[in-house]
């Protein structure tokens, strides 16, 4: 039995002539192979993926490798030769990558059958061996010390049935491991109830629903998939120590910052990574500091306000902050920086929402907590510097200014929208007039965006409606975030003593201010109070660009001649 029971066209020729070479031997039946098994927790690697095993009964377990084309070993490093003369290297050899994946899936099955401890004993004793199949080698006999001349499998190998190789191998292993304390004659030699067991654990067949939760996470990771292909555009900033990366929401700024920070953390590279958005700041904190440890070395990641008040000791008033955030705040910083020498200033900084924090006084701080300072330091920032300016009105004059010290490098801006669904996308350049961008070959339409203008005294109750709609779908809390263009204290959405105990449970709210750089599966936008203003549009920008995969806008019906005459204008402006 081999499962599948087809081959996929884009396999290698080798594997499909293993895959017919076993399909056509009679003995083989009794055997259950698989091909092209996964093993996601691997010894040497992240994964890796094993080209056949064959579970046989009375003979072992067998991962195979499948080699075709030219193979060659020059001063340690393999080279394999495709039939397209595609050449990819490697240190590892095919006899000890099909070993560690071998082993890899051993404790695979150990770990999952923890608990099962007449089972797991049972595999413990089971014979596991490997073979490297060259299908297109006449002779292969150069394996030096990494393999048994049994092990391999060459073009004259076909001529005999496949079952052939697998007692080969069969005897080999048993003979080489007939001594050691683990081996059993009778109980290293699976049964065929052994492997069917086997087969169960790792490819059995099922039968599950594919419910909302699944389809919404498929969709994610086909998002998450495009917001990986803008890292290419780091490789710019490899060979430029300042840039400046330009880009709407959802362009994947904020994730390219974010990787940035990661290849160039070392033990021994001091990084300032900041953010305007506190809320942001905690989340890049939280998800960067599972991986890599920065308190060593000194690095900071997230926002820029709470940096610099932890710098400089001082406490916000409770009214009228923008004093003391535009002035007191980075004067005071500055003072405290004077006396820093260049080995405690940071190596490079990375300044992700930088239209949010382009102020002249805030590029005095950078300039003065950077090795080398702005004009000759190691810095990128990244920025939005059309669409999310709720705080700077004239980004030019400081990209201008910082153009004036500095000679950097201004990548074209970023078009790709690897965040939202196209439906998304395009009602958000329907509404706000924003530069329509681009999504991905293969991009998901998504579910067209809902509005709704209930009365202003119905606005939380339609609020709570949409949340109940989507929790019946089993669309998790997690999932779901609610914007206000309110401060939260004048909010009125979740007053309901339903949506205070969904609150607790997970669901997502905040201001839309307090929300920028994240983002949500499913979001619902509501109370605003105008909306002619660029202020309003700018929000109303970001409020949309949150939603990855559903939007609902939520407008009292005040509201409704003003959005009707917004997107007449709107669509008279595209078509002139």
């Amino acid at each position: 039995m081999i499962v599948p029971n087809s081959i996929d066209s884009n396999s290698s020729g080798g594997e499909k002539a293993v895959f017919r070479h076993f399909s056509n031997d009679v003995n083989s039946n009794n055997f259950i192979i698989l091909h092209s098994l996964f093993v996601a927790k691997h010894l040497t690697r992240i994964s890796g993926e094993l080209d056949f095993l064959v579970l046989a009964p009375g003979l072992g377990i067998f991962a195979l490798e499948v080699k075709h084309g030219r193979v060659e070993r020059e001063s340690g490093i393999w080279k394999f030769t495709n039939r397209h003369n595609k050449v990819t290297t490697s240190t590892i050899g095919p006899f000890r990558q099909v070993n560690d994946t071998m082993h890899s899936l051993r404790n695979y099955l150990l770990d999952l059958t923890k608990g099962r401890q007449k089972l797991q004993t049972k595999i413990n004793k089971y014979m596991f061996g490997c073979g490297v199949m060259f299908t297109g080698l006449d002779e292969f006999y150069d394996y030096g010390t990494e393999a048994e001349p049994w092990q391999i499998f060459t073009r004259s190998g076909f001529r005999a049935p496949a079952s052939h190789y697998i007692s080969a191998l069969s005897k080999g292993f048993h003979e080489k491991y007939k001594n050691k304390h683990w081996y059993d004659v009778n109980s290293s030699r699976p049964t065929k109830e052994d492997c069917d067991t086997l087969y169960k654990l790792l490819r059995g067949d099922f039968h599950y629903n594919y419910s909302n939760l699944n389809q919404i996470l498929d969709e994610e990771n086909v998002i998450a998939h495009f917001t990986e292909e803008q890292f290419e555009l780091l490789s710019f900033l490899g060979y430029n120590d300042r840039g400046l990366i330009q880009g709407g929401a959802g362009t994947g700024k904020t994730l390219m910052a974010t990787e940035w920070f990661q290849r160039n953390s070392s033990d021994n590279f001091k990084i300032g990574f900041f953010c305007f958005n506190k809320k942001l700041g905690h989340r890049l904190n939280a998800e960067i500091t599972q991986c890599i440890n920065v308190e060593n070395v000194g690095s900071f990641i997230g926002n820029m306000h709470s940096y610099m008040i932890s710098q400089t000791k001082l406490t916000p008033p409770g009214i009228d902050q923008s004093q003391f955030y535009n002035t007191d705040l980075p004067l005071q910083c500055l003072i405290e920086n004077e006396v820093l020498s260049e080995q405690d200033k940071f190596d490079m900084l990375i300044i992700d929402e930088a239209q949010d924090l382009m102020s002249e006084s805030y590029i005095d701080v950078f300039d003065s907590m950077l090795k080398g300072g702005i004009a000759k330091g190691k810095w990128v920032m990244f920025g939005d510097f059309c669409n999310q300016l709720i705080y700077q009105r004239n980004p030019d004059a400081i990209i201008n200014q910082v153009s004036s010290v500095s000679a950097f490098t201004r990548i074209p801006p970023l078009k790709i929208n690897c965040r939202n669904s196209k439906n998304i996308v395009l009602y958000n350049h329907t509404t706000t007039g924003c530069e329509k961008q681009l999504s991905p070959e293969g991009m998901i339409q998504g579910e067209h965006v809902e509005h709704f203008f209930p009365a202003k005294s119905k606005v939380a109750f339609k609020v709570d409606e949409i949340i109940k709609q989507l929790l019946n779908k089993k669309v998790p809390l997690s999932k779901i975030t609610v914007l206000t263009k309110k401060s939260i204290e004048k909010s009125e959405l979740l007053t309901s003593k339903e949506a205070q105990s969904w609150k607790k449970e997970g669901l997502e709210f905040s201001t839309i201010h307090s929300y920028k750089g994240l983002e949500n599966s499913f979001v619902i936008v509501s109370e605003f109070d105008e909306l002619e203003s660029d202020y309003a549009t700018s929000l109303l920008y970001i409020g949309i660009s949150r939603a990855k995969l559903k939007l609902f806008l939520v407008l009292d019906s005040e509201l409704e001649k003003s959005y009707n005459q917004l997107l007449a204008t709107r669509i008279k402006n595209f078509q002139v």
